[in-house]
């Protein structure tokens, strides 16, 4: 399925106006899309793509101290405090990462589809994991920060080391709660489910061109093609849905 999304991809984007090789600034919840199309992107053009990722906070630290880069992939939200570094002061919209459980592959898979089966779901799990905050994760934060919640009472809170996938398929807990985008990289996993819309778990990422960058023109090229309708279907398989 992703390689004939990406033979699409190849045949129906231009060429890119300017040449060069470019490094893109990711943070781990969209690296794997974003890899399928920087492959697609190489194929067509010959431009090279290194992506450097982290979590969400190393990424705008990296951006705040200057690091090396062309492009930076970031949440929408981040991107006005992050405008002194960007070359046009803004971004485009890629796409929302929507959030989700995730289960070791064969495990149980719980009626997740509303707010009242959600929140009964976690109080019988009564442990959830998520990825660690402490280290960064933007995810990791907002999955905590719901389970303060009152409806939540109970429900043990487990921050994790990783990602969260990763950290279920070695046995640190049963459940976890994060970034699907995220989740889908883990092999052995399965996600469950998406958390339902009302708990408001979800992440806008945008695009934007650094004013550091080596290489603004391919850089502004390769946002082009993956904000495009055509790369919409890769970033929809990797969990990260049409931008609103």
């Amino acid at each position: 399925m992703r390689l004939r999304l990406a033979v699409i991809l190849l045949l129906a984007w231009p060429p890119a106006a300017f040449a060069g090789d470019i490094t893109v600034l990711s943070p781990g919840i969209a690296i794997a899309p974003l890899r399928i199309l920087a492959a697609s992107w190489q194929a067509r053009t010959g431009d090279k793509v290194a992506i450097t990722g982290g979590n969400v906070g190393r990424i705008r630290a990296a951006v705040e101290n200057g690091g090396a880069g062309d492009l930076v992939l970031a949440p929408t939200a981040d991107l006005a405090g992050l405008a002194p570094r960007l070359a046009d002061g803004g971004g485009k919209p890629i796409g929302r990462i929507v959030f989700g459980i995730v289960v070791k592959a064969g495990g149980n898979h719980p009626d997740i589809s509303t707010r009242e089966k959600f929140i009964a779901f976690a109080r019988q799990a009564g442990v959830l994991a998520y990825a660690n905050p402490a280290v960064g994760s933007l995810s990791g934060a907002m999955v905590e920060k719901m389970l303060k919640t009152p409806a939540f009472a109970g429900v043990k809170p487990v921050p994790v080391k990783g990602m969260i996938g990763d950290a279920i398929v070695r046995g640190d807990a049963e459940y976890g709660a994060g970034a699907v985008s995220e989740e889908k990289m883990a092999g052995d996993a399965e996600v469950v489910g998406r958390i339902p819309d009302s708990f408001g778990l979800f992440i806008d990422l945008s695009g934007a061109v650094l004013k550091a960058g080596k290489a603004p023109d391919t850089a502004a090229d390769f946002l082009a093609y993956i904000t495009s309708a055509e790369a919409a279907p890769v970033w929809k398989d990797g969990g990260i849905e049409a931008a609103r």
